[in-house]
Parts: structure tokens; sequence; C-alpha cells
């Protein structure tokens, strides 16, 4: 009996262990990733076969809410906060996620709009680095466990006509929510600039996979 009790007594101070330590959670998050991957393999509503648009891993394995607070960089010139804005609106009217502007909470996703100078010497010539975002996955464990998002998305003032478009801020708006590069043309993903105003049928299929069901 004291024997049993020995090892039963083991066995919890291991589970406990492995939660403090958050490692079940790594299963959890592979299961995840491979569903949110088939469902963005499947066919869409009205049987047009079209993948989704490929999804930021990391995104893939936590689930996010829907909703997110964004705020401007200080160093952000006043006549490009509209580019962002206009981006912010695209998001908003697909009812898939929610922009708010404000500063997020300890619990809440956030996303920082910045611009940044980088000229582009000693690269290709036919390169112009127009823009960059990205997610930010912060994840507590322990009781009361939660994860946010607190992502990035700015644009390169080093190429005012170029990269000072509502589109590059889709694009990078894009990043900052869980979009990967899409080989599809039609999608904002695109890694050059098309001049998108609009997200793709793919591009909405991704975020209803990845927010929909956490709305």
């Amino acid at each position: 009996m004291w024997k049993r009790r020995l090892l039963l007594m083991g066995l919890v101070a291991a589970i406990m262990l492995l939660v403090h330590l958050g490692l079940p959670h790594l299963g959890f998050s592979q299961a995840r990733v491979s569903r949110v991957v088939r469902q963005l393999e499947t066919t869409l509503p009205g049987g047009q076969d079209h993948a989704g648009t490929p999804v930021e891993r990391i995104v893939a394995e936590h689930p996010l809410r829907a909703v997110y607070y964004y705020h401007f960089a200080a160093s952000v010139p006043v006549n490009v906060r509209p580019v962002f804005e206009e981006a912010v609106a695209i998001y908003n009217r697909t009812g898939i996620v929610k922009l708010v502007a404000g500063q997020p909470g300890q619990h809440q996703n956030g996303i920082t709009f910045f611009t940044y100078h980088r000229s582009e010497t000693g690269r290709q010539p036919d390169f112009l680095e127009l823009g960059e975002g990205g997610p930010e996955i912060r994840r507590y464990v322990g009781l009361g466990a939660y994860t946010i998002n607190r992502a990035k998305a700015g644009l390169n003032l080093a190429h005012p006509q170029a990269g000072i478009r509502s589109s590059v801020a889709l694009h990078e708006l894009g990043h900052a929510v869980g979009l990967d590069h899409s080989k599809s043309r039609q999608s904002t993903m695109y890694p050059l600039d098309q001049g998108h105003l609009r997200l793709s049928s793919a591009d909405l299929k991704t975020l209803r996979v990845l927010y929909k069901q956490n709305s």
C-alpha cells in the first residue's frame, strides 16, 4: 500500500511540474496547428477549390481573441496615420476581427503601428522594403493562464511614394494578426504590393479559421 501511495505522490508531483513548465500545452499546440492546416486546405463555400492564405505558425499554435487594441508609436507622422486607419477599417469591415483604438489591457491583444527609415543600400536593385510587421505571442502559464498577441505593423518612410500606401499597411497588418505570405496575386499577402484595398476570399478564410470561433 505504501509503495502505491509513494508512486501516486511521485506521479502527481511530476504532473504539477509539467503544468508549471507549460509542457502539456505543447501537445495541444501541435494538435491545434494540424487542425488549422486541415481547415485551410478544405474547399471554400460554393465549391470553389481554393486553400486559405498561409498562416503564421505561431498564431496557429495559440487560440486568440478576435479583438485587438491598436495605437500609434509617437514617431508616426500625423499625415501617415490615416494610411494605417484605412487598413484598420478594411479589417473591421470583415466582421471577423475587431480593431479598437486604444492601449491594450493586461489580458488584451494589442497592435502598435510604427514607422522607420531604412534605405536599401547594398540590396538588389529591384528590391524595396516597404514595411514590416508580425505577431508577438505572449503566453502566461499557471493559475488563470492566458495568451495574447502584442503585434506590430510598420511602414518604411524611405520610400514615401511606393510604401506609404494603405495597401502596404493592409499587408503588414495581415502579418500582425497571423497571415503569412501568399503565392496568389489576388491576396493582400502577396510579397510584392499589388495595390489591393480588400482581402481576398483566401485571406478571409484564414482569418475565420483563426478567429471566428474565438470572437
